[in-house]
């Protein structure tokens, strides 16, 4: 059984049976606005107080933005990205300054393999692999692309967590039908109306080496961050 690194999210822990498995890829899935950037930070954030360096590579957000929305959780602490425990890298800002195009696949695992040695991280972030792969023209190099991704994240053993944006109300994990099957672990995070309000959800779909829950779980966002909730408790079934 390999070493389980905790994410620090209440009930996420126990229904990992200890954590995410170090070294594993986890793929994230949700539509906007169920939480996927906030559990990630969440993640990087507990990891950089107990040792871990960790690093969230943007493809969507510039740095000052992501760091404004998050620096109202109990959870951020501005010495931790002072001190470079917790790296936010703008990729599309570092893909211009080194002329590197969008379509440039090794250009772009350079990229990340050097943001990831340059930080010396334990925990990585990537948000998204959706943006990461839509100026990929062909579908056979976005396969190719993502195939080999996996397989440089886990040479360079950090944990990864790759966010896959998708369509609300869908029954899929990723815009490629590739992610999925490249990731040690799919979490997937949607929500469901009840009496006019729409609430959030998490269910962990797979995780390899962990005998997991697959139930699924109300997710709360709190000033200190994500809470889960088994669904008979919070009284919504």
């Amino acid at each position: 059984m390999p070493e389980q690194l905790k994410t620090g999210i209440e009930g996420l822990d126990g229904i990992l049976e200890g954590g995410i498995p170090k070294g594993h890829c986890v793929l994230l899935a949700g539509s906007c606005g169920t939480g996927k950037t906030v559990m990630c930070q969440q993640f990087l954030f507990d990891g950089a107080r107990n040792g871990d360096n960790g690093v969230y590579i943007s493809l969507v957000e510039p740095m000052e933005k992501i760091i404004k929305n998050m620096s109202p959780f109990g959870f951020y602490d501005q010495k931790l990205v002072d001190e470079g425990k917790v790296k936010i890298v703008d990729m599309m800002q570092d893909t211009r300054l080194r002329g590197i195009e969008f379509n440039n696949i090794e250009g772009l695992l350079g990229i990340i393999r050097s943001i990831i040695d340059d930080n010396e991280a334990e925990r990585v972030v990537i948000d998204s692999v959706t943006a990461l792969c839509e100026n990929i023209q062909e579908k056979n190099n976005i396969r190719d692309f993502i195939l080999e991704l996996g397989f440089q994240l886990m040479y360079q053993e950090c944990t990864t967590i790759m966010i896959s944006e998708i369509p609300p109300q869908t029954f899929k994990y990723s815009v490629f039908g590739v992610e999925e099957f490249i990731a040690d672990g799919v979490v997937l995070l949607s929500e469901f109306e009840r009496k006019g309000e729409l609430i959030r959800a998490l269910q962990v779909i797979k995780m390899r080496g962990v005998a997991h829950s697959r139930n699924k779980h109300v997710m709360k966002i709190l000033d200190e961050g994500i809470n889960l909730i088994p669904m008979f408790r919070a009284g919504v079934e």
